[in-house]
């Protein structure tokens, strides 16, 4: 059995369903603002991926609003002549004055609300609401003034549902080229069915993770692990989002990175973020020691099989957790320190070369 079929049994773990699909992702075109070709290709009802956004994202602003300049770098499009083409075929339009308190700005709201001596606390709804109540028609409209704000229309509605994982894909951008529009819409095509944003990122993540440990990357595989956890916890899965953390603890341990040779000890982390979230997991969980243990050795077993080497063994990394949850750097720091001046004595570098494929750690 090779590596990715080992990798591929251990690492499944799929985020709401049980078999999840994966197109091949292509990254890194945001460089020098390259736009994704996938992202130029028109839908089914004509309009462009960056559309769709601008659908969701200029609702409830003004139309001469400045727009984000990732619309023509990373979407390609013009804002200003995409909008003239969303309200010409009706999938925007303009509001009321009414629904266009909205596009102003709290001072703004609290002015007018002073002006009749009201109350002008409380957040932006509270403050929309009061001069609602307490405003004719026509103050509305002479306080909006030219500030009318856009709506999404029915028509528009039924687009954003049709490609509803367009904007959560934006939103949630993981910033490292896997899960973003355009690997979100070749993700899509791969099913027959109307898959889960859930179910698109996770495939995603996976797919990722596995290419990376094909590759030995462990600092890129880490980066994944980190997504799939933040997924989790958004999810509020949070017992399946300490597992995540708990390999992110041991690879962030391990020494082990993107290139082929083991990190001295001296370019290592000794406060592991990782630890700061497993300590809030546990509390949330109200976990005990015994049922933590429970789930690092888990973790562990799951994670050891697709890294070459690891300065500690199970149970000194677990010490390790132990002392980061509490805080306790130096001990995490002496420990593999230790093991790493114990490895010198032990091990040649040729040997050490031989027998885990990887370069000497450099002092």
């Amino acid at each position: 059995m090779g590596l990715f079929d080992v990798l591929k049994r251990a690492f499944k773990e799929p985020s709401k369903s049980n078999e999840v699909k994966v197109a091949e992702p292509r990254r890194n075109f945001d460089e020098e603002f390259t736009i994704d070709p996938i992202l130029t290709k028109k839908l089914s009802n004509g309009l462009l991926p960056g559309e769709v956004l601008l659908i969701d994202w200029i609702s409830g602003k003004r139309k001469s609003v400045k727009h984000s300049k990732y619309f023509e770098r990373t979407y390609g499009i013009e804002p200003s002549k995409s909008l003239k083409k969303l309200v010409r075929q009706e999938y925007i339009a303009e509001a009321t004055p009414a629904e266009s308190l909205s596009s102003l700005k709290l001072p703004e709201l609290k002015g007018a609300l002073k002006a009749k001596q009201l109350k002008v606390s409380g957040k932006k709804a509270d403050l929309i609401s009061r001069i609602n109540e307490n405003f004719t028609e026509g103050e509305v409209g002479s306080l909006v003034g030219e500030g009318i704000a856009m709506k999404i229309t029915p028509k528009g509605e039924e687009v954003l549902n049709e490609h509803y994982y367009i904007v959560l894909a934006h939103r949630l951008d993981s910033k490292d080229g896997v899960y973003n529009v355009a690997n979100a819409l070749r993700q899509v095509k791969q099913f027959d069915y109307r898959p889960k944003n859930g179910d698109i990122s996770w495939g995603l993540f996976q797919q990722a993770y596995i290419e990376h440990a094909q590759e030995f990357n462990y600092g890129l595989m880490t980066n994944d692990l980190r997504h799939m956890a933040g997924q989790l916890e958004r999810e509020k899965n949070f017992k399946r989002a300490l597992f995540q953390y708990l390999r992110i603890f041991i690879m962030d341990t391990s020494g082990l990175n993107n290139s082929p040779r083991l990190d001295h000890p001296k370019y290592m982390m000794f406060d592991i973020p990782a630890s700061d979230t497993i300590n809030r997991i546990v509390e949330s969980l109200e976990m005990e020691d015994d049922a933590l243990i429970t789930e690092f050795d888990y973790a562990w077993s799951k994670t050891i099989v697709g890294l070459k080497y690891h300065y500690l063994t199970p149970e000194e990394c677990l010490r390790c957790l132990f002392c980061s949850m509490d805080g306790n750097h130096e001990e995490v720091e002496e420990l593999i320190y230790n093991e790493y001046n114990r490895l010198k004595r032990e091990m040649s570098e040729k040997t050490f070369r031989e027998k885990y494929g990887l370069d000497f750690p450099m002092d």
